[in-house]
């Protein structure tokens, strides 16, 4: 138990240093977002699991079977036959995990809140572009270049006249293949996932660094997409012709971060097929890795309660 609190401990206060520098070494972003998302989801739920641990005096039970356990805990508690310190320990962690929960509540209701704000906005462009034929953009009048997309189901693509008049046609297309790489990716979720924990548990250094960690790297997971399919020079392009538009506060742009970092990527990157075979493998080690805290977690947490109930 003491070793799990501790790596649980040492991950929400320093997870998000390893991942930092395997962003420096431009690991593959995909990589990196599976590391991100399942190392926040997994402290969550760790953290929970082993908070729960901590409330439940297992040593205090009468009879086995899992119901009598926690009949047994409950009574326990709620009668005041532990020890002092027992009683402590189990009324810090109970709050503690109701804090937590509430902090979770809180944060998934100010999100959804956030969304029917815009939800009129928002449905009407979606009706606009119904109009449109499937992965096309709607097309909406301005002079500025400017792309964007909105997640959802379905995900809209927005594009003004502007990106056609003033790019050539090979950049107008990689910013079109940008906006759908966020969509196939389902990036936008990424992102909502990542801001929800942070503004739920922002002491927590992992989560706190989380949402900018993962606007970057699906703009450079897009931008990898977008190379491939239509070459890193059309990229480049409308990275430069498309610097400083517009940000709104839904969906993501083209061109809104960390531009001159991503054009020196683009011009050293390797779009060959090699490099993506190792996509997959990479992301399946990434994911194991992040998933070994909640993993010895939930096995902790079995093995205590089997051993509780038999």
């Amino acid at each position: 138990m003491l070793a799990v609190l501790v790596v649980g401990s040492a991950v929400g206060l320093y997870g998000h240093r390893p991942l930092l520098w395997l962003a420096e070494r431009r690991v593959d972003p995909t990589i990196l977002l599976v590391g991100w998302l399942v190392l926040s989801i997994g402290l969550v739920v760790s953290t929970l699991a082993m908070i729960g641990l901590l409330a439940l005096p297992m040593d205090q039970h009468q009879s086995s079977g899992l119901f009598q356990l926690v009949g047994g805990c409950w009574t326990a508690v709620t009668k005041g036959t532990l020890p002092a310190w027992q009683q402590t320990v189990a009324g810090i962690s109970l709050i503690m995990a109701a804090a937590i929960v509430v902090r979770l509540g809180k944060a998934v209701a100010s999100r959804v809140r956030s969304v029917r704000r815009h939800a009129p906005h928002v449905e009407q462009l979606r009706l606009l572009a119904m109009s449109s034929s499937a992965g096309e953009p709607l097309w909406v009048p301005g002079r500025r270049a400017m792309a964007l997309s909105i997640g959802g189901r379905p995900g809209v693509i927005i594009a003004s006249d502007g990106l056609r008049a003033q790019l050539p046609p090979a950049a107008v297309a990689a910013t079109l293949e940008h906006e759908r790489a966020h969509l196939r990716g389902h990036h936008h979720a990424l992102v909502t996932v990542a801001e929800t924990l942070a503004a739920a548990l922002p002491w927590c250094p992992l989560l706190r660094a989380a949402p900018a960690a993962t606007r970057d790297l699906v703009e450079l997971a897009a931008d990898d997409q977008a190379a491939r399919r239509c070459g890193p020079e059309a990229v480049q392009v409308a990275l430069h012709r498309m610097t400083g538009q517009p940000v709104l506060p839904f969906g993501l742009p083209m061109a809104s971060l960390l531009t001159e970092l991503r054009i020196s990527r683009l011009r050293t990157s390797d779009p060959r097929a090699a490099r993506r075979l190792l996509r997959w493998p990479g992301a399946a080690a990434m994911a194991t890795g992040a998933l070994l805290l909640p993993a010895a977690t939930m096995w902790l947490g079995g093995n205590v309660v089997l051993c509780a109930v038999t």
